[in-house]
């Protein structure tokens, strides 16, 4: 029987899979595809499965080849309750075309923190989420966890992706109710949207509250702070500072202060909001703070241990 590993990130913006064989002690990457969010937090469940039937039909594992016992390591946002993994077992069996439990398959579900920790080759330390949303999540040795955040968009996801493009939505929204000319920010915003004036935004906003498409507008605050743009600047330093709040929350939870294992887009794309973590990290006293260099889904051969044998 042949072993294999479908490994699943399951993001708010996309799902990043790979497939890994066990060979020579190890696991080993044999193919890598990218899909749709199938994360029910952004989409609906019936979308969700279909992004992890794409993802796995890129992979050939559906249907699932005969003769092969895959492990399937998914971790997801959103994974808050034993109901929640469970759900989402399901959803990945079904894309599979598979039923959940039978022999040769099992699937472990955990949250998307974990891949960040198990990517950067830790089993115990602190990890920090900062893309489309946010998170901190922690672990010691003796298998005690914490978590701080992580409750999406309508009740946090303080310093994340989305939550710096809301806030410069506020903030233009803001300037043209004190009727102060739109600004380089401003226009930026309005350009993206497609809007010729601040006040639309509002309408915009509330008819078009899809939180992945919002997010993409932190890139605009990034540039903006990249060429001095003093309120964009100001902006990404509160991201990093609500992020490291949450690291410190996991700390207070745990007495742990390191490795800090740190990913995401927001954080892997704005140099900014890197340099401001590292150095509101240190002056917080956390340790060993580490920028993810791969992506979180490699993290699944870290979790996936070997398998049993035959």
């Amino acid at each position: 029987m042949t072993h294999m590993l479908l490994g699943l990130d399951i993001g708010g913006t996309s799902t990043q899979g790979l497939v890994a064989e066990y060979t020579a002690g190890q696991w080993n990457v044999v193919a890598r595809a990218n899909g749709p969010s199938a994360n029910v937090q952004n989409v609906s469940a019936q979308a969700a499965v279909a992004a992890l039937d794409q993802v796995a039909s890129h992979l050939g594992l559906s249907p699932l080849p005969a003769g092969t016992a895959l492990h399937v390591v998914a971790g997801s946002g959103g994974v808050d309750t034993p109901e929640d993994a469970e759900q989402l077992r399901a959803r990945i069996a079904q894309a599979l075309g598979v039923v959940p439990g039978q022999k040769g398959l099992d699937i472990t579900v955990v949250h998307d923190t974990r891949l960040i920790l198990a990517a950067g080759g830790q089993d115990t330390g602190i990890a920090v989420i900062a893309g489309t949303g946010s998170v901190a999540w922690g672990r010691t040795a003796d298998g005690q966890e914490s978590r701080s955040g992580g409750w999406g968009h309508l009740l946090g996801d303080e310093g994340s992706s989305w939550w710096v493009a809301r806030e410069a939505v506020r903030r233009s929204l803001r300037r043209h109710d004190m009727g102060l000319p739109a600004d380089d920010l401003d226009c930026a915003v309005l350009q993206a949207r497609g809007l010729d004036a601040r006040d639309h935004l509002i309408a915009d906003f509330h008819s078009h509250a899809e939180r992945t498409e919002w997010a993409g507008l932190a890139r605009l605050v990034d540039q903006n702070a990249t060429v001095g743009h003093q309120d964009s600047q100001e902006l990404l330093l509160q991201a990093a500072t609500h992020l490291v709040t949450a690291a410190k929350t996991v700390v207070t939870q745990l007495g742990v202060t390191g490795p800090v294992v740190v990913g995401g887009g927001l954080i892997s794309h704005s140099a900014q909001v890197r340099s401001a973590f590292r150095d509101l990290a240190d002056d917080a006293g956390l340790t060993d703070v580490v920028v993810l260099e791969q992506d979180p889904v490699m993290g699944t051969l870290h979790l996936a241990g070997q398998p049993p044998r035959n």
